[in-house]
C-alpha cells in the first residue's frame, strides 16, 4: 500500500514539474514574438481555400481569435493553456489593434503525451464582442459556441450555427489532434498589453478606444485585412471611373503621419493597377486629403506625399508614369465631419481622377 501511494505521489509530483515547464516556456515568450507566430499561422491556413476558415464566415465576424500553440498538458491531469490576441472591427470595417488574451481550461482523466494546437475563433455577433470586453468568459457556457465547417465559402445555415456566438477551428501540431474549448475561460492577458503597448491598458480599451496599432502587430492587422472584406466593401474603382471620372482608393492605408504604404494596401493598388493596365488610353490625377488636425501646410505636404508615394508604386509595378500625375489638397476638401472619428477617417483619403474622354464601351 505504501510503495503503491509513493508511485501515484511521484507521478503526480512528475506531472506538476512537466506542467510548470511548459508554463514557464508559454510565458517567457515574448508578445512580440507571439503576435508573429499569430500572423504566420492564419496566413498558413488561409492560403488554401479549400482547407482554410471560410471567407464568408471571416466577413461576417465581429471579432477574430487566434492562439497561436495552446498548449495541452498531459499524465494524469491534463489542461489547456495558452495565450493570444483578439481583433475587433472597427466603424471602419477594417480590422483593429488587437487585445491580449489567455485561454485556459482543464479536463481530468488519463491521458499519455500532449499537443501544441492553433486555435481560431471567428466572434460572430455584437453579443459575443461584448462577452470580450469583460475580464473573463466561459466558452460554451456564458457563450454559445461550435466548431466551424472547413472549406471556400461553406454553408453556415444549421441551427447550431445559426445560434453559435463563437465559431472555433483548431490546427494540430502534437499528439493530440482533436479540441474541446467546451469550458475554457477566455481572459484578458494584461501583462502582455502592457509589454504590447507600453502602457496598462484595458482590452475594451484597446478593441473600443482611439488606440493605434503597434509595430509589432501590423503583420497580423494586414494578414487579417487581406483575407476578409469589410462589411461596407469599397466602391468599384474602374466602374466609377468609367461613370464619374473620379473613385476613391478607400483600401489604401498609410502609417500615422507619414506617406509609407501600409502592407494591407497591396491587394488594392493591385486592383487599381489592373484597371490601368486594362484601360491604357486613360491618364490619371492621383489626389491626396487628411483631415484638418494638425498645421495646414503640413497636412498639405503629407497629403502631396501620399499622392505621390501611390503613383510611385504604380509606377514600380508596370505603370508608365507619364500617364500618372500627383497632387495634395491637405485638409481643403473634407467629406465628413472633422469633429467625429469617423468623419476624420473619411478625410484621410486618396482619389483618382480620369484626366482624358469618357471611352465608349465596345461590344
Amino acid at each position: 500500500m505504501k510503495r503503491t501511494w509513493i508511485n501515484a505521489l511521484s507521478r503526480t509530483v512528475a506531472a506538476i514539474v512537466l506542467a510548470s515547464l511548459l508554463g514557464l516556456s508559454l510565458f517567457a515568450e515574448t508578445p512580440d514574438r507571439r503576435i508573429r507566430s499569430a500572423a504566420d499561422s492564419f496566413r498558413e491556413i488561409m492560403k488554401v481555400p479549400e482547407k482554410g476558415i471560410p471567407r464568408n464566415l471571416l466577413d461576417k465576424a465581429e471579432c477574430v481569435v487566434i492562439i497561436p500553440g495552446l498548449k495541452k498538458g498531459a499524465f494524469l491531469v491534463g489542461g489547456k493553456y495558452g495565450r493570444g490576441f483578439v481583433s475587433c472591427r472597427r466603424r471602419s470595417e477594417r480590422w483593429g489593434p488587437p487585445a491580449a488574451v489567455r485561454i485556459e481550461g482543464g479536463s481530468y482523466g488519463f491521458q499519455i503525451g500532449g499537443s501544441s494546437t492553433d486555435v481560431f475563433m471567428l466572434i460572430m455577433n455584437e453579443k459575443g464582442m461584448k462577452r470580450l470586453l469583460s475580464d473573463k468568459f466561459t466558452i460554451g457556457g456564458e457563450a454559445a459556441a461550435a466548431a466551424g465547417p472547413v472549406g471556400r465559402n461553406a454553408s453556415a445555415n444549421t441551427d447550431v450555427l445559426l445560434r453559435a456566438e463563437i465559431l472555433s477551428w483548431s490546427r494540430s501540431r502534437g499528439l493530440f489532434a482533436g479540441l474541446s474549448l467546451e469550458g475554457a475561460t477566455l481572459r484578458t492577458d494584461g501583462d502582455a498589453n502592457r509589454d504590447l503597448y507600453d502602457q496598462g491598458l484595458s482590452n475594451q480599451e484597446i478593441l473600443e478606444g482611439d488606440v493605434g496599432t503597434p509595430r509589432a502587430a501590423r503583420p497580423l492587422i494586414a494578414a487579417l485585412n487581406q483575407y476578409s472584406s469589410p462589411a461596407g466593401r469599397d466602391e468599384n474603382v474602374s466602374e466609377s471611373l468609367k461613370q464619374r471620372g473620379r473613385a476613391t482608393l478607400g483600401a489604401v492605408h498609410f502609417e500615422t503621419e507619414k506617406s509609407e504604404i501600409t502592407s494591407d494596401s497591396e491587394a488594392a493598388l493591385s486592383d487599381f493597377a489592373k484597371t490601368l493596365t486594362d484601360n491604357r488610353t486613360w491618364n490619371i490625377r492621383v489626389e491626396g486629403y487628411t483631415d484638418n488636425r494638425g498645421n495646414i501646410n503640413a497636412n498639405r505636404k503629407l497629403s502631396e506625399d501620399r499622392a505621390q508615394a501611390v503613383v510611385n508604386w504604380l509606377t514600380e509595378h508596370g505603370i508608365d508614369r507619364s500617364r500618372l500625375t500627383a497632387k495634395g489638397y491637405g485638409q481643403s476638401r473634407p467629406v465628413g465631419s472633422n469633429a467625429k472619428d469617423t468623419g476624420r477617417q473619411k478625410n484621410r483619403r486618396v482619389e483618382v481622377v480620369r484626366l482624358t474622354p469618357l471611352v465608349a464601351k465596345q461590344e
